[in-house]
């Protein structure tokens, strides 16, 4: 088969969950024999033609120009250069942008991971919330498979006459390295005693509920996230407590691994998407999750860790210390559960069987 990857800022990853999707099965898709191209911006910082065998097609991207209305037309290109290609499958990841082209998607190829529940988000309030649903019924009707990545999103996707498939996202297990304290220092973090929080600073991620619950409780929390938006300023002159480190951005996977797998709790706030990549890597890391009550979550731990409706039972969780032989049966637990469920190779086969049932 021919393999066209579209709705992501491309490979090698440098962004976030559609691209990190892309660079792990677009391989294996290779290795089994067929011919992928992932569509990838411009002004990508990585000019690399290829990798791992997965062909690179860089389309021209304005959106430093013209911000949220580039990212429209770097799809509409896309589509058109795809179209003008002889590919067997063409996987949209998305429909945020994409969708006002559907017109254009060859509908007998096109399978779409219809991600969450976009039209849901805080961000997307008003006119772009009913934009986004009108988007979503396109997408659905221009498609010949809708993926869902979360058996929610695969209930709430059952109102539309497209033939829908199941396939989680995935994540890896990570072991605690003995430099991981060491790693920590040197980069002025805590080592010990902290809990973490990493995610998009907007209101449906509660990160105001993480944060009033540890300035409430006054236990360190390391939160990870741009909060130089508007939001993000509002949020840290909310909450200028010592005991809350805003790391910033940290993209260097390293550093990341290190304080999922050093924290007391990972606090998750995700509460419209669907399989949620942030909370896979850190059941990945072995974190014992505090994630925020929703049937997404709960899905997705099965069990493990716990769940908290506001800043209140947060906060009367985040004072609780488990046991140490609890903390190392959650992490053993953890780690299994993502080797069972969502490895990034099981999640490339599943995809595979999904585009030759529609061949």
């Amino acid at each position: 088969m021919k393999i066209a990857v579209l709705g992501s800022r491309g490979i090698p990853n440098r962004y976030g969950g559609f691209e990190e999707m892309a660079a792990q099965t677009a391989p294996f898709w290779v290795k089994a024999g067929h011919e992928v191209v992932v569509y990838t911006i411009s002004d990508h910082p990585e000019k690399i033609s290829e990798l791992d065998g997965v062909k690179i097609r860089h389309i021209f991207n304005p959106e430093r120009r013209l911000g949220l209305a580039g990212q429209f037309v770097y799809d509409l290109l896309c589509i058109l250069d795809a179209r003008r290609k002889n590919f067997d499958i063409i996987l949209q990841l998305g429909y945020t942008t994409s969708g006002i082209w559907s017109f254009l998607w060859p509908k007998h190829k096109t399978v779409t991971n219809m991600d969450g529940l976009e039209h849901q988000r805080a961000k997307y309030a008003g006119l772009l919330s009913l934009f986004l649903k009108w988007s979503e019924r396109r997408a659905a009707k221009r498609s010949k498979l809708l993926i869902a990545d979360n058996p929610e999103i695969a209930n709430y996707l059952n109102k539309f006459p497209t033939p829908i498939r199941t396939i989680a996202y995935g994540s890896v297990v990570v072991k605690e390295e003995k430099q991981a304290k060491e790693l920590l220092a040197n980069n002025h973090l805590p080592t010990e005693n902290f809990h973490l929080h990493i995610g998009r600073i907007q209101p449906d991620n509660h990160v105001f509920e993480i944060l009033d619950a540890a300035a409430a409780t006054g236990e360190t929390l390391i939160t990870v996230g741009d909060y130089t938006t508007r939001y993000g300023r509002k949020l840290k002159a909310t909450f200028p407590e010592p005991n809350i480190i805003y790391a910033g951005t940290i993209y260097d996977k390293n550093i990341l691994n290190a304080l999922r797998t050093r924290a007391i709790f990972y606090l998750h706030g995700h509460s419209v998407g669907g399989t949620n990549p942030a909370l896979l890597e850190a059941m990945g890391s072995g974190a014992m999750v505090l994630a925020h009550e929703n049937p997404f979550n709960a899905s997705v731990l099965g069990g493990l860790g716990a769940l908290w409706k506001d800043e209140e039972a947060l906060a009367l969780l985040l004072t609780q210390r488990p046991a140490s032989e609890i903390r190392s049966e959650q992490a053993r637990l953890s780690r299994e559960r993502i080797q069972e469920h969502f490895n990034w190779e099981d999640v490339a086969k599943n995809y595979l069987l999904a585009f030759n049932s529609i061949k």
